[in-house]
C-alpha cells in the first residue's frame, strides 16, 4: 500500500527525458550506479523503498552500468529498465495457480533419445562465432535473423509461426509459436536471451558461448526435436530468444508487456534457460529460488527425478538475475534452472574468454537441461505426437497389401528352396 501512496505522490513529477530511462536497482548497488552516473545521480533518485531504489538513468550509460554491476557485484545486469514510472512501481501480480500432473511419460520417453549434445555444441559454436550479439550491434541483429530463419526451416507445418519482435533497437526478440489444440488459450514459454555483452559495448569481443548461447542452443534443440517428432501440444508453446537481457531485461520486459498486459494472453508457465553448459558445482542442475515460483519449481524437481537422471540442488541469485523475473512480476509461474551454484558460476562471462573452452569443447552439461526442458514442454503442454511422426519413428503394422506382397515373396522363397533341394538330389 505504501508503494501506491508513493507512486501517487510522484506521478505529477515530470517523466524521464528522452535519453533517460527509469530503472529499479538494489539499494546496495546505488554507490556503483552513482560512480557510473557521476554527481548527477543525487538529483535523479526518484524514491527507494526497502531493498529497491527507482531512479532515472542516462540510456547511453546503461552499458557501463552493466559492466560495473558485473565487476562490483558479480551480477548480470542487476537492474530492470522501465518505460514508465507506473511500471517501475508496479506490484508483483499474484501467481496463477495450475496443476502439475505427470501423465505423459510415454511421449517424453519417445522424444528424449532424439536430443543430441553434438547439435547443441554446434549451435553454440555458430552463435559464439559472432564478434558479439550486442543488442545495438549489426551482428546482434544478424543473430536474430539467423535464428528466425533456422527455426522456419525446422518444419513445413503451416500452423507453426516464427516472427521477430521489434523493440526499437537493432536486435529483435525471436518468437516461435507451436499452437495448442484443446487448450490453445493457455500458453507456455521456454526461453533464454540472445544478446551478449563485454566491455566495449557495440565494438566488444563478446562471444557469449555460455552466456547465453548455451541456453539458446539448448531450447533450440528442444524445439527442433519436438517439431521433428510432430508434437501436438494441448497448450500453446512459445520458444522465445530475448533481446537485450544484459541491459536491464529490456527484451523480456517488452515481451511480457506486449503478450500479458496488451494482448491479455494467459501465460501459465515460463522456463528460463540462461547459462546451461558450465558445470562448476558438484550437482548438475541448480534451481533458483528467488523471483521464481515455488510450486513450479517443485514440478521441475519431479521432472528432473523422473526423466533426466541429473542431480539437483537449490540456490538463489539474490536479485532479478535473468528474464524469468520479468514473467514473475507479471504473475506467471516462472523457473530458472542454472548450471552451477551462483557462487561457482562461470567467471569468464561478459569477457572475450566466454568460449566453449570453458566447457571442455562440448555440450554434455547442456543436454541435461535440454532433457528437463523437453519434459517441461511435454508434461505442461500435454498433447501427443502427430500421426506422421509416429509412422516414421515407431514400428507400425504393415497394411493388407504389404502382407499380400510378403506372402507372395514367401511362396517364391519356398518354391525356390524345394527346386534347389530337388535339383541337388537329382
Amino acid at each position: 500500500m505504501r508503494s501506491a501512496f508513493l507512486l501517487a505522490a510522484l506521478l505529477a513529477a515530470s517523466p524521464a527525458i528522452a535519453d533517460e530511462r527509469y530503472i529499479s536497482i538494489g539499494v546496495d548497488a546505488l554507490p556503483t550506479a552513482q560512480a557510473v552516473a557521476g554527481q548527477r545521480l543525487d538529483m535523479d533518485i526518484v524514491a527507494h523503498e526497502g531493498d529497491v531504489a527507482v531512479l532515472t538513468f542516462d540510456e547511453d550509460q546503461l552499458d557501463e552500468l552493466s559492466e560495473a554491476m558485473h565487476a562490483a557485484h558479480n551480477r548480470c545486469g542487476g537492474y530492470m529498465v522501465h518505460d514508465t514510472l507506473e511500471d517501475a512501481f508496479a506490484e508483483v501480480v499474484p501467481e496463477r495457480v495450475i496443476e502439475y500432473p505427470l501423465d505423459r511419460a510415454e511421449v517424453v520417453k519417445a522424444v528424449l533419445p532424439a536430443l543430441d549434445a553434438k547439435r547443441i555444441e554446434a549451435t553454440i559454436r555458430e552463435l559464439s562465432a559472432n564478434k558479439n550479439r550486442y543488442y545495438m550491434s549489426a551482428s546482434g541483429a544478424r543473430a536474430s535473423v539467423w535464428l528466425r530463419d533456422r527455426w522456419r526451416g525446422y518444419t513445413t507445418r503451416k500452423d507453426v509461426t516464427v516472427e521477430l519482435m521489434d523493440h526499437g533497437y537493432e536486435q529483435s526478440s525471436v518468437i516461435m509459436t507451436i499452437p495448442g489444440t484443446t487448450r490453445a488459450s493457455e500458453v507456455i514459454v521456454i526461453g533464454g536471451h540472445l544478446d551478449s555483452i563485454a566491455p566495449g559495448g557495440i565494438s566488444s569481443n563478446a562471444p557469449g558461448a555460455d552466456d547465453d548461447a548455451s541456453g539458446v542452443a539448448t531450447f533450440d534443440e528442444v524445439a527442433r526435436v519436438l517439431l521433428a517428432k510432430d508434437f501436438r501440444p494441448e497448450r500453446t508453446i512459445k520458444f522465445i530468444a530475448y533481446a537485450a537481457e544484459e541491459v536491464g531485461l529490456r527484451g523480456s520486459l517488452s515481451v511480457v508487456r506486449e503478450l500479458v498486459k496488451k494482448q491479455k494472453i494467459n501465460v501459465v508457465g515460463a522456463l528460463q534457460l540462461d547459462m546451461t553448459n558450465y558445470q562448476g558445482s558438484n550437482k548438475d542442475i541448480w534451481l533458483i529460488k528467488d523471483y521464481t515460483s515455488a510450486t513450479q519449481n517443485m514440478f521441475l524437481v519431479n521432472l528432473i527425478e523422473t526423466y533426466t537422471g541429473a542431480t539437483w540442488g537449490w540456490d538463489a541469485c539474490g536479485y532479478a538475475c535473468s528474464d524469468h523475473a520479468s514473467w514473475h512480476r507479471a504473475g506467471v509461474p516462472a523457473s530458472m534452472p542454472f548450471e552451477a551454484r551462483f557462487r561457482d558460476m562461470n567467471q569468464s562471462i561478459h569477457t572475450a574468454k566466454d568460449t566453449l573452452d570453458r566447457s571442455k569443447q562440448n555440450a554434455d552439461h547442456a543436454v541435461k537441461f535440454a532433457r528437463l526442458a523437453t519434459a517441461y514442454a511435454i508434461e505442461l503442454g500435454k498433447g501427443d505426437l502427430g500421426h506422421a511422426t509416429m509412422s516414421t519413428t515407431t514400428t507400425t503394422p504393415l497394411g493388407c497389401d504389404s502382407w499380400k506382397w510378403l506372402a507372395g515373396l514367401s511362396s517364391l522363397a519356398i518354391a525356390f528352396a524345394l527346386w534347389f533341394r530337388t535339383s541337388r538330389v537329382a
